[in-house]
């Protein structure tokens, strides 16, 4: 009897260790757990589900937007780290939110990636993602919020990165996109929840080192395929409710979209980004390799379809048309862009001079790392800076009440014939 019980015992044992291991063994295999994710939510409630699906195609019947219908989306992203180097700067952050503003705008020139019948199939969102610029009570904010936690690592099963005991509880979600920046386990870089799911946990998740338009000093090799801010698009468009082209349980399964065809499991970046591939499925197809919503990588992927967009604007206007109404634009500050800076290119003397404006500015200076360097406040017409830097390439930025209201970045240089004395160069030559 004993032996039994022993027996029992570690196969009880065994068992445990193996099913805890199953998230890791999947993780180990995709870098994206949405699907993994979104499992048991669709599972518990498979009719709300089955109406979201029916919504986004009686929306779809219905008589479409104008091809120049434009959207914003106020974001707020939660900084959630446990030491120095995941506290992302904040120029790293706006480094992030240029790609995703280039991407969803088919602003991106690695578009000519794309063969000439490939490029009939790009789509364009025409969504500008906006630091929110106000809080949920209405107070002024840079749209980041800081926390530190003692958490090292995240995964997608327990959530906690969106609880407050351990992470940030997220913003309201008929107001903001959350998207939450923390070290999540295992290689996983990414996860979002689809349309239907809980409102306190809607967002998306991704990893610190994914983050950015980069790959940085401090980006782990096994990130390097997938960085330089691709991975927030992929999840992105997981919150708009596209799928991975394999289907959500694949292989072979239906993503909803007809150009990218029907599917086998995902394409990496080993398959050194071919224009199209036949899958294995029982009836092959030819699938659409270089967009967003597969794994092919950040030097591959450069595109969402046209049913791709499609769909996405679909989920917009209808599960989530509530974010979109309840949008407050921000308030104009006009004048700015006509800050002169004198000189760029300088020994490290600058001078700043703006235009008539009312209260108190801040100057922040960053290296190309995002560090700051140099900070300071002033409510006089122009500022005089001495700045005391190695040699390279900075970033100013002027806030006021919080908002950017200007940018320019500037260089640094001891042989630089400019920024010592600032007195005006005359040009012999010229009378």
């Amino acid at each position: 009897m004993y032996i039994l019980n022993k027996t029992k015992t570690i196969m009880l044992k065994t068992l445990s260790i193996i099913l805890h291991l199953i998230p890791l063994m999947v993780l180990s295999q995709y870098p994206c757990a949405t699907d993994e994710y979104n499992k048991p939510f669709i599972e518990q409630n498979p009719q709300r589900y089955d109406k979201i699906e029916k919504d986004i195609e009686n929306y779809l019947r219905g008589p479409q937007k104008k091809s120049e219908e434009s959207y914003i989306i106020p974001i707020v992203v939660h900084v959630v780290y446990n030491d120095w180097r995941e506290n992302l700067h904040d120029s790293i952050i706006y480094q992030q939110l240029k790609v995703l503003n280039d991407r969803f705008n088919l602003r991106n020139a690695d578009t000519v990636l794309l063969t000439d019948t490939l490029q009939n199939w790009k789509g364009n969102f025409k969504i500008s993602f906006e630091l929110a610029h106000l809080d949920p009570e209405g107070y002024p904010t840079t749209g980041i919020t800081r926390t530190h936690t003692n958490v090292g690592e995240f995964s997608y099963y327990s959530n906690n990165v969106k609880k407050s005991s351990q992470g940030k509880r997220g913003w309201p979600n008929d107001r903001y996109l959350n998207i939450w920046i923390c070290d999540l386990y295992d290689g996983l870089m990414g996860y979002a929840q689809f349309p239907g799911g809980e409102d306190w946990s809607d967002g998306v998740v991704v990893d610190w080192q994914s983050v950015g338009d980069r790959v940085y000093s401090w980006t782990y090799p096994m990130f390097n395929k997938w960085a330089k801010g691709h991975v927030l698009v992929h999840e992105i468009g997981h919150w708009l409710n596209l799928h991975h082209p394999w289907g959500d349980w694949g292989p072979c399964g239906d993503d909803h979209i007809p150009e990218t065809g029907l599917q086998d499991g995902p394409i990496y970046p080993s398959a050194e980004c071919p224009d199209t591939l036949f899958s294995q499925c029982d009836t092959p197809e030819r699938v659409f390799v270089k967009h967003y919503m597969d794994y092919v990588g950040a030097d591959c992927m450069c595109t969402f379809t046209k049913n791709q967009v499609v769909r996405g604007i679909a989920s917009l206007e209808t599960y989530r048309i509530d974010l979109l109404n309840n949008y407050v634009p921000k308030p104009q500050l006009t004048g700015f862009e006509n800050t002169v800076v004198r000189p760029s290119f300088t020994k490290g003397r600058v001078i700043l001079q703006f235009p008539d404006y009312e209260g108190e500015l801040q100057i922040i200076i960053y290296d190309m790392l995002g560090r700051i360097v140099y900070r300071e406040y002033t409510t006089f017409p122009f500022i005089d800076m001495r700045l005391n830097l190695p040699n390279g390439s900075y970033l100013i930025d002027v806030f006021k009440n919080t908002e950017r209201v200007f940018q320019r970045k500037i260089i640094i240089n001891s042989a630089s014939p400019y920024g010592a004395s600032l007195k005006p160069i005359i040009n012999k030559n010229k009378i």
